[in-house]
C-alpha cells in the first residue's frame, strides 16, 4: 500500500533545496534568507548530488519518488533483519527480536512513515550499514582491515545529505572502532576517525549556515522556535538549561506521530477518518509496547554496565540510544517525519541491546512475552489501519496533481498527461522548456516539469506567509530576481494573484510582462 499513498510536500521540497548536480549550488525554498542561500557543497558532497541529480532528472515524476521510497524502506527492512540474525545468539532469539523489532515498525501509520522520501531514509541506511559491518563475523579477518574505511564513506555520505547526520558521528566512529581488532587496525582506525571528524566540522559549518537567515530575522526566528539549542544560543537561559533539556526529553512524542490521527499534519492522510476517542486508544496502546521495549533495553544496559558485562553489541545499542536521545532533548517542534528518524534508531538499539549473551535474570521471559504480545499485534493492527485508511489511498490512485482535502499531497497517477497540461498552462505566458526559463516560482505539481530549469522558487517560501518572512509582495520578489515566471497549480495561487494569472485547466502561469507595470491593486492589498 505504501506504493499507493500520495507524494508529501516535504519529499519534494527537499529535492528542490539540494540542486548542486543540476544547478551547481545547493539552495533554500527561495533565495531571501541572503547570501547562505545559493552555497556551493564541499567537495565530499558531490557524488550524493550527481546521484540525487542523475535519478531526479531522469525520472521526474511523482511515483517515480514513491517507487524509491519504497524500496529504501524495503531495504532497510532486509538489513535490520540480518542485522538480528548476525548479532543474535540463537534461533529463538533472533524470533523474539524480530518479532519485537519488525512488530514495532508495522505497528499504526510507521510503514507509510518508513516510505517517504527524505533525507531520513540514506541516513538510517547509512547508519544500519555500519552496524551492519561493525558486528560482521570474523573480526581478525583480514577484510575487516577496510571496515574503518567503509564506515568513514558511510559517514560521509550521510552527513552530505541533512545536519541530522551530524547527530549521528558517535555512531560512526563507535562502529569504526568496533569494526576491527584494535591492535591490528589502530593507525587505520585513527585516520579514518580523524577524517570523519574532519568531514564532521565542514559539515556543520555548512549545516548551520543552511540554516541561518541573516536576510531575513522572521525567518531566522521561525528556524530557531524549532530548537532547543538555538534557542539557548539565542536567549541564553544557561542555568535552567539541564532542566529543560531532561523536561524535552519526550520519546512517546515520536511514538504517538506514528498513531491514526484526527488530523494528521498537512493532511497527509485523509483527516477525520478516525475519532478522538480512536486516536488517543491507539496512543496509549503504542506507547505501552515501545516503552515495555525501552525498559528491557534500558534494564539490559544498566545491568551490563554496573556487572562490568559490556560486550560490542551493548556498546553500539548504548551509543545508538544517547544519539536518539540527543536529538530527541533538542527539538521542539516535532513534526511527524521525525518519527521515521528517531523510531528506527530505537529499535536498532533494541536489537543490539537485548541481543546481548548474557541478559539479566527475568529479562529473557519478559522478552519472550513482550515479543509475543507485538508479533500478535502487528496483523491486528495492519488490518485496522487498511480499514480505515485502505478506501482513501485506493481512491487516490487514479489521480493526479494536488488530491481533494489534501492541498499538500500529490497523486501519484501518470504524470505524463498532467505535465501535458501544465506545458499548455505555461505556454500561455511563453514560458518553455526550450526556452530554459530561470528562476521559476514553482509547486509541487509543476516542480516535476521544470526540474530541470535552473534556480526554481517554491511556492511555500514566497506565497505562504510562515515561511515567506518579509516577503509580502510576490510579483516584486520575482522581478527583482529576474524570473521567468511563474507556473502552479491555480488552487495554490493566493486570490489577488489568481485574478492576474493566464488560466489553462487547473494550471496558472505568470510571465513577466504581467510584473513589469505597476503594481496591481490586489496585489498591494495582499501585501498589506
Amino acid at each position: 500500500m505504501g506504493l499507493a499513498l500520495p507524494l508529501y510536500t516535504d519529499e519534494v521540497g527537499w529535492r528542490l533545496q539540494e540542486r548542486a548536480g543540476i544547478d551547481g549550488v545547493d539552495k533554500l525554498y527561495s533565495e531571501q534568507c541572503g547570501p547562505n542561500t545559493l552555497a556551493a557543497p564541499a567537495w565530499f558532497m558531490w557524488p550524493v548530488r550527481w546521484y540525487s541529480a542523475f535519478f531526479n532528472t531522469a525520472w521526474p515524476a511523482p511515483f517515480a519518488v514513491r517507487l524509491s521510497g519504497v524500496a529504501y524502506a524495503l531495504m532497510w527492512g532486509a538489513m535490520l533483519l540480518v542485522l538480528i540474525r548476525r548479532v543474535a545468539g540463537d534461533q529463538q532469539r533472533r524470533n523474539h527480536l524480530t518479532m519485537l523489532c519488525c512488530g514495532l515498525m508495522g505497528l499504526g501509520v510507521m510503514p507509510w512513515l518508513l516510505v517517504w522520501s527524505r533525507p531520513e531514509q540514506p541516513i538510517i541506511l547509512a547508519a544500519t550499514a555500519s552496524l551492519l559491518i561493525a558486528c560482521g563475523p570474523a573480526r581478525d579477518a583480514p577484510a575487516r582491515w577496510w571496515a574503518p574505511v567503509s564506515i568513514l564513506m558511510l559517514g560521509v555520505i550521510a552527513l552530505s545529505y541533512h545536519f541530522k547526520a551530524l547527530i549521528l558521528v558517535p555512531l560512526f566512529i563507535a562502529a569504526m572502532i568496533a569494526a576491527a581488532p584494535p591492535r591490528r587496525a589502530w593507525m587505520i582506525q585513527g585516520l579514518c576517525i580523524l577524517a570523519l571528524l574532519a568531514v564532521t566540522a565542514v559539515s556543520a559549518r555548512y549545516w548551520f549556515g543552511r540554516l541561518a537567515c541573516p536576510g531575513d530575522p522572521l525567518i531566522a526566528a521561525e528556524h530557531a522556535r524549532q530548537s532547543l539549542g538555538l534557542q539557548l544560543l539565542a536567549g541564553g537561559g544557561w542555568a535552567m538549561a539541564p532542566l529543560r533539556l531532561i523536561a524535552n526529553y519526550q520519546l512517546p512524542v515520536y511514538v504517538a506521530q506514528a498513531t491514526p490521527d484526527v488530523t494528521p499534519m498537512s493532511n497527509w492522510l485523509q483527516p477525520h477518518l478516525v475519532g478522538k476517542p480512536t486516536q488517543i486508544a491507539w496512543t496509549v496502546v503504542m506507547i505501552a509496547l515501545w516503552l515495555a521495549g525501552f525498559v528491557l533495553t534500558v534494564w539490559t544496559l544498566v545491568a551490563a554496565w554496573w556487572g562490568r558485562r559490556m560486550d560490542r553489541s551493548l556498546w553500539l545499542a548504548g551509543v545508538t540510544l544517547a544519539c536518539a536521545s540527543a536529538w530527541c532533548v533538542s527539538q521542539v517542534v516535532r513534526n511527524v517525519y521525525e518519527a521515521s528518524f528517531v523510531l528506527p534508531l530505537l529499535t536498532l538499539t533494541y536489537a543490539l541491546a537485548l541481543s546481548a549473551r548474557v541478559l539479566p535474570e527475568r529479562v529473557p521471559t519478559a522478552l519472550r512475552r513482550v515479543a509475543i504480545t507485538i508479533g500478535l499485534a502487528l496483523p491486528i493492527s495492519a488490518m485496522a489501519i487498511l480499514a480505515i485508511y485502505g478506501p482513501s489511498l485506493v481512491a487516490t490512485i487514479g489521480k493526479g496533481g494536488y488530491l481533494p482535502g489534501q492541498s499538500d499531497s500529490v497523486g501519484l497517477a501518470d504524470y505524463g498527461g498532467v505535465r501535458r497540461q501544465i506545458l499548455r498552462a505555461a505556454a500561455a505566458c511563453g514560458i518553455t522548456p526550450q526556452g530554459h526559463p530561470a528562476r521559476l516560482l514553482v509547486d509541487d505539481v509543476t516542480y516535476f516539469t521544470f526540474m530541470d530549469a535552473p534556480l526554481p522558487d517554491h511556492k511555500i517560501s514566497v506565497l505562504e506567509p510562515q515561511w515567506s518572512g518579509r516577503l509580502t509582495d510576490p510579483l516584486a520578489y520575482l522581478r527583482q530576481r529576474q524570473s521567468s515566471g511563474a507556473v502552479l497549480a491555480c488552487s495554490a495561487l493566493p486570490a489577488p494573484l489568481r485574478a492576474r494569472a493566464h488560466a489553462t485547466g487547473a494550471f496558472c502561469c505568470i510571465g513577466p510582462d504581467q510584473w513589469q507595470a505597476a503594481p496591481h491593486p490586489a496585489a498591494q492589498q495582499m501585501a498589506r
